[in-house]
């Protein structure tokens, strides 16, 4: 109480950026303070270039804000399947850069799944046969009702 309170921790100064492959053909980014390790809660400019082991370029792309949290970024373009090294550059807030190596894996083809037994025959006989088997039923007592009344007469 005598020296006050220590100062708040303040976020700014210089990022840091983790970069990665989502496990098919996106690169991720996330933005973090050197300073206090906290996540960059303002808009980050990022940009990513790639370089295939034959040469290939790809790039430049930008990143930008994705839905899956705070300070977390996705390339706006799939990067082609392969080997590559993918370098992301960011501007705003602060300058910084990071490079790794990412394998591309296209997606597979989506197939059609075989025809399997239609559903309607699962529900639709038993249904009616329980329909047909209650008007037997139903009939047999309005008959056996007739006939009793019918005697009394």
């Amino acid at each position: 109480l005598l020296f006050g309170a220590p100062p708040a921790s303040a976020h700014g100064g210089p990022i840091a950026l983790e970069i990665g492959g989502d496990g098919r053909q996106g690169v991720t980014a996330v933005a973090t303070y050197v300073g206090d390790k906290h996540m960059v809660t303002g808009q980050v400019d990022l940009t990513m270039t790639a370089t295939a082991p034959d040469g290939r370029a790809f790039g430049p792309v930008r990143l930008i804000a994705s839905a899956e949290g705070q300070a977390f970024y996705t390339a706006e373009q799939p990067l082609p399947p392969g080997p590559w090294t993918v370098t992301v550059v960011a501007t705003k807030p602060s300058a910084a850069q990071r490079t790794a190596d990412i394998v591309s894996v296209a997606a597979p083809p989506v197939t059609a799944l075989p025809a399997g037994p239609n559903i309607a025959v699962f529900v639709g006989i038993p249904a009616g046969l329980a329909a047909l088997c209650g008007f037997v039923f139903l009939g047999m007592l309005l008959h056996r009702r007739t006939r009793q009344s019918g005697i009394s007469n």
